[in-house]
């Protein structure tokens, strides 16, 4: 099932009220839902599927029960609380740099794609990171071999570097 986005704007205040703050404003819109700042100074997430929330929610879960603060020094969101109904999670805020989004991870095993099409994705995602790209595959690397994360959704939104330099 999936939502129209602008329900998740809904979703999301609903989901403030109930943890007592408020929504003081937009932090990013994507294909996966809409996050958004509180008054407590958290992130929420509202999912427009019911499959982002559930990838994402397993993810965080996982890195929460392993203490899973950053990854190669690369900032990652503290899981707070979430809302079956609502598909709703909330996070705590993190600065540069960072990783975050889970919402197209999955867990314990990789998607299946062709040879071609990973090839593909390699290319395209050195080009989007230049410099940084071997040091964005360490952070897959580690989140496959570590903790069983398969990250597909990568771009420089998601992990983010302080500086131009390695």
């Amino acid at each position: 099932m999936t939502l129209p986005p602008r329900f998740s704007d809904a979703r999301a205040a609903d989901f403030a009220g109930r943890r007592r703050c408020s929504i003081t404003g937009q932090l990013g819109r994507g294909v996966h839902g809409s996050v958004h700042l509180t008054s407590a100074m958290t992130a929420i997430k509202a999912h427009n599927t019911i499959i982002s929330y559930a990838r994402e929610l397993a993810c965080y879960n996982r890195l929460h029960t392993l203490n899973v603060s950053e990854i190669c020094g690369h900032h990652v969101p503290q899981f707070l609380a979430h809302h079956d109904e609502l598909w709703v999670i909330e996070m705590t805020i993190v600065t540069l740099p960072f990783l975050l989004d889970f919402a197209g991870a999955y867990l314990d095993w990789p998607p299946e794609f062709s040879d071609d099409v990973l090839a593909q994705w390699q290319h395209d995602k050195a080009e989007q990171f230049g410099i940084h790209w071997p040091q964005v595959q360490n952070i897959l690397a580690i989140l496959e071999h570590q903790y069983d994360i398969f990250m597909i959704d990568v771009h420089p939104g998601n992990i983010a570097f302080a500086q131009d330099g390695p």
